[in-house]
């Protein structure tokens, strides 16, 4: 209370005085608290320099003299405004000079993303159209495959409540059934044979490409997830019901048609791969490796003809190509660019720049490409998509290389590719493992023509050859079966009991013909710890 100037104190002044110290005080432009104080501080100053006055005339002319000694009361009120900012403590002016800073840098933020948050994609190409007529062919009239197993799906019976279990999809024999089991998967079969012609004719028929449903409004990868989760599920239940018809056929001592109902799963698998979703291609590699699984699994529990083993081994032979394209990468690429469009503005000639969900796509490192934005530039769309291409086209590329000899496929590159952008960065090892998993289709693929080739010279000659080169020389294969993980071809070595025939496996290493371990111990096909056996054929 003693710095607040008293009412009372200020009517002693002359009116000049205190018009004065009001103008003052007014243009400030200050806490209350500091006009207060100086409001005090000047009427004390005329206080004393009216004290003496005799008069109020003699009053009047003192407090004249002193506002002409402090000047202009703009000016005045100026300087106090300064001296009580200076007078601040140390930590005040830290305070506020920190909050000034940051005030500074949220409006040049604000500056700088403004184009950002005022831009706005074009929608200017329907992927799912574009998608559904890419691998569609180009002449007239041409059959797709797709109305097969779509009627296959829609005609399939479900298998009887509690059997489910005990059809475990890996397994070849109808070991372990009960009479019951087996009066009602037989039934279960024979509603499902409508299902099974659908899909054989599916698989006979030569062509097949995916059908997307979707508009520009609709992103391209809801059509695909949507495509995917309907047809792919249900094609999984067709495969699992046809294995099963498989097997019955064995039993009934039809080997000639189960195997040749294994080259339809191998046709059916076949036609999945190479065209539409990543997913849905994968599931196409483990059809066929479905129909490679029946097929040594017969070879090895039933009695095969030799005159089946050379026609199954033609077929195979005919339609393989170590170069085969079992992966294609442009639906990948096309989600891509369909994520661009709807993530970047577009100029009308393949410019524009990033919007705020476009930063996780955009070429470059996300921590440059966040700084560049302070400095007014922004993430380019014609770089990004001129990234992306470069990136699938070097997944593709990869697709094709010998897993023995992707050690030479200049590895400094591939930093280089995965600081592009963020999210490429996460999915690039799961496009890797994809290129393990052609690579693995196509030796499974080799095995099989070796197993079905060693048969044959074993029926024809009484004993097993003592190496591959023999089966070359007697003609049973054109060429040694190269193994794509190891450093020549599949290692073959007689055995007491027949014979062994193993790939590397992913380690590339030799280790013997012993198989790899799960996460529990126990011995796995297709582990990353161990030899890929072929022959014989694992329980």
């Amino acid at each position: 209370m003693e710095n607040k100037p008293q009412e009372n104190r200020r009517d002693d002044l002359p009116p000049c005085a205190t018009e004065f110290i009001r103008r003052v005080v007014g243009r400030m432009w200050y806490r209350r608290k500091a006009r207060r104080d100086v409001q005090t501080e000047m009427t004390a100053h005329f206080e004393d320099a009216v004290r003496d006055g005799a008069t109020a005339e003699e009053k009047e002319r003192r407090a004249r003299e002193l506002i002409e000694g402090f000047g202009d009361a703009r000016l005045l009120a100026a300087l106090c405004h300064r001296a009580k900012k200076r007078c601040r403590p140390l930590w005040l002016k830290v305070l506020l000079r920190s909050g000034q800073g940051l005030g500074i840098a949220f409006l040049y933020w604000t500056l700088c993303t403004l184009p950002l948050l005022l831009g706005r994609p074009t929608i200017r190409v329907n992927y799912a159209e574009w998608l559904s007529n890419h691998w569609r062919p180009n002449a007239p009239g041409v059959e797709n495959a797709k109305v097969h197993y779509d009627e296959a799906v829609d005609l399939l019976v479900e298998p009887p409540p509690g059997l489910e279990g005990k059809m475990q999809l890996r397994r070849w024999s109808s070991v372990g059934y009960g009479d019951g089991d087996v009066r009602l998967i037989e039934a279960w079969l024979a509603k499902n044979q409508a299902a099974f012609s659908a899909l054989t004719r599916g698989a006979n028929t030569p062509h097949y490409w995916p059908i997307y449903d979707g508009n520009e409004s609709t992103p391209i990868e809801t059509s695909i997830v949507e495509n995917e989760v309907e047809s792919l599920s249900r094609w999984r239940d067709v495969t699992f019901a046809f294995k099963e018809q498989i097997i019955w056929e064995v039993r009934r001592g039809e080997v000639a048609r189960a195997v040749d109902d294994c080259l339809v799963l191998r046709r059916f698998g076949r036609h999945l791969q190479n065209r539409g979703g990543l997913n849905g291609q994968l599931v196409g590699v483990s059809i066929e490796a479905l129909g490679y699984d029946g097929i040594t699994a017969f070879v090895q529990d039933a009695d095969v003809p030799s005159g089946l083993l050379e026609r199954v081994q033609r077929e195979l032979v005919s339609s393989f190509d170590l170069n085969r394209q079992v992966i294609d990468m442009d639906c990948e690429k096309t989600l891509w660019y369909d994520r661009i469009q709807r993530t970047f503005t577009d100029d009308g000639e393949g410019g524009g720049h990033a919007l705020p969900k476009g930063f996780a796509y955009a070429t470059g490192d996300w921590k440059d490409n966040l700084l560049n934005t302070f400095r007014f530039r922004y993430p380019d769309r014609r770089e990004t998509v001129a990234m992306v291409d470069r990136f699938f086209q070097r997944q593709q590329e990869r697709l094709n290389v010998l897993p023995s000899a992707e050690q030479h496929v200049a590895p400094s590159e591939a930093p280089q590719i995965v600081t592009l952008t963020l999210l490429l960065s996460f999915v690039t090892p799961a496009y890797e493992h994809v290129a393990r998993l052609a690579w693995r289709l196509k030796t499974h693929e080799i095995a099989t023509v070796t197993v079905l080739a060693i048969q044959r010279y074993f029926r024809a000659n009484g004993s097993y050859p003592d190496s591959l080169d023999r089966l070359v020389e007697r003609g049973y294969l054109k060429e040694p079966p190269k193994d794509p993980f190891g450093q020549g071809t599949l290692t073959y070595r007689k055995t007491d009991n027949g014979f062994l025939l193993y790939s590397w496996g992913t380690n590339r290493k030799d280790d013997g013909g012993q198989l790899g371990t799960g996460s529990q111990g126990q011995p796995r096909m297709w582990a990353d710890n161990g030899d890929w056996v072929f022959w014989p054929v694992s329980p």
